[in-house]
């Protein structure tokens, strides 16, 4: 029980610490917003604590963050409309003393990357629980469905344990909201983050991966006893 509420306290500091600094951008900005449960207690506080005419609007990277930022007050914008959003704001699922980082653990790991690339400051927030030496949990790889079979042999003869994720609720797999397959591939320890990224972006079929060398994002760590540390 304990463990739980040191990993919320951190969950919470780094949630608002990423609301301090939206909130301290101006009311004219455009907010991309990620995947998961920690993004979407991001978009629930921000309008809690500053009010959902913070930001102009958001863009969501999936129908659950879409949900979320709907039903929190804010107006829903897509890329069509915002070429460049002026902050992204989402979680990860594991991050190293670097500041690489495995994401995809929620199923958007293509439009969080995309996401990522556009917008012009990037911040990234998690609990210290999810800091490690070394990247080493399996990583999230978004397929086309047609390529399923071939890829987990591809995957299993370069040496590596490529796993189907299976879904919640309903029999068979995870589709994402792309209409794609979510592999799980364990590679081992991540000794070097753009190595594995760029071996599995160049396999035929593979959509995206979850696997993310530091690029100029910021990298907000809560800790359990309430503060913070950027990375």
């Amino acid at each position: 029980m304990e463990i739980e509420k040191a990993k919320e306290r951190a969950r919470v500091a780094a949630v608002n610490a990423a609301i301090k600094i939206v909130a301290n951008m101006g009311r004219d900005i455009t907010l991309g917003l990620g995947t998961g449960s920690t993004s979407a207690m991001f978009i629930q506080a921000l309008s809690k604590t500053a009010g959902a005419d913070t930001v102009k609007a958001v863009v969501p990277t999936s129908y659950q963050s879409e949900e979320a930022a709907a039903e929190a007050g804010f107006r829903i914008a897509y890329l069509r409309e915002v070429r460049r959003p002026d902050v992204y704001v989402d979680s990860f699922d594991q991050c190293d003393s670097q500041g690489n980082l495995i994401k995809g653990g929620g199923g958007a790991v293509t439009r969080e990357k995309l996401l990522m690339m556009l917008s012009r400051r990037v911040i990234l927030i998690g609990e210290e629980q999810k800091l490690v030496d070394k990247l080493r949990l399996p990583v999230p790889v978004e397929i086309v469905p047609f390529a399923l079979h071939g890829l987990l042999t591809i995957i299993s003869e370069m040496g590596w344990r490529p796993m189907i994720r299976p879904a919640s609720g309903k029999a068979g797999p995870v589709v994402t909201d792309n209409g794609n397959l979510m592999l799980d591939v364990d590679v081992g320890v991540i000794e070097n983050p753009s190595e594995i990224e760029l071996r599995l972006r160049l396999i035929p079929g593979v959509v995206e991966v979850g696997v993310c060398p530091r690029r100029g994002y910021q990298v907000i760590i809560g800790m359990s006893d309430g503060t913070t540390k950027s990375i």
